[in-house]
């Protein structure tokens, strides 16, 4: 078996994934990553699931990284298209038995957008969430982040240099060598689109945000208590938020700990997917 690139049409444009493929029954995880690189700068945080026998489907938003089609249009809808996209081409050449993980950050922000636009995915596995309206937990004013997507929302795409929030805690040596390591690859990584930055409010803020609804389908969340971007309250807070079949795992470690400790992410998200392939929710069915 090896990691291959295809290319899933997309309206006018091609969604670049890397795709390591057991075979056409195989079970299928699909994965988000921080829309700030490709997907394969960061594919060691997501290949140790070849260990367990899945298609592994791991792509780049239209705009970003490898992908084609316009930045300038990236946005919630955008995400949740694109999504549907490459599970449309997961279901043609191989089944519906589909999992979402949510990796690397924003991926698991981006991710549980999706999970809560549509009922074709069978369980879900998320490194960072999204408490609707709790900026605070972020570190953000809730009117700071209001006024800055206003702005945005209406200003031609421009690009910001946005820095991760210094940390000196525990691990801190790790977790900023991971920085320091992407800083190395691509001096200008953290040169961010403001439609990318944007998408992120509006998936916190906006009254046309699908994480509004309600997820419906079993969940699994990573916890991690030293976070630089989240606090342990704010992981509570969106877990105990959840009406649906849910899991916490709390990871004594740092932010970038999906990529220190990968292989520990891996297992409990696929162990996760194997538990609940076989469960079928329809998110009507529990609204009506």
């Amino acid at each position: 078996m090896e990691w291959n690139h295809i290319q899933i049409p997309n309206g006018d444009a091609n969604l670049f994934c890397n795709c390591y493929v057991t075979g056409k029954s195989a079970m299928n995880i699909i994965v988000t990553h921080t829309p700030i690189c490709t997907t394969l700068d960061v594919q060691s945080a997501y290949a140790p699931l070849t260990k367990y026998g899945v298609n592994i489907f791991a792509f780049d938003f239209s705009g970003t990284g490898k992908s084609g089609g316009d930045e300038k249009k990236f946005s919630v809808h955008s995400i949740v298209s694109d999504l549907d996209k490459l599970v449309d081409y997961v279901e043609e050449h191989y089944s519906s038995n589909i999992h979402l993980f949510g990796d690397t950050g924003i991926g698991g922000m981006f991710a549980q957008c999706y999970i809560c636009s549509t009922d074709r995915i069978k369980s879900f596995a998320q490194f960072a969430c999204v408490d609707y309206k709790n900026t605070a937990g972020m570190g953000y004013p809730y009117f700071a982040v209001k006024m800055m997507s206003w702005l945005f929302s209406r200003l031609p795409n421009f690009h910001l240099t946005i820095k991760p929030p210094k940390y000196s805690g525990y691990n801190c040596e790790q977790d900023n060598g991971f920085y320091e390591m992407l800083i190395k690859r691509n001096p200008y990584i953290f040169k961010s689109s403001t439609k990318v930055m944007n998408a992120v409010f509006e998936c916190l803020i906006s009254p046309d945000s699908p994480i509004q609804n309600s997820i419906t389908i079993p969940t699994l969340v990573f916890k991690t208590l030293h976070d630089r971007y989240f606090s342990k309250e704010y992981f509570d807070s969106y877990f105990s938020s959840l009406n649906c079949k849910k899991k916490l795992i709390e990871i004594n470690d740092v932010h970038n700990s999906y990529y220190l400790r990968c292989d520990e992410f891996c297992e409990a998200a696929y162990n996760w997917f194997s538990e609940n392939q076989e469960i079928t929710v329809s998110k009507h069915s529990l609204s009506d």
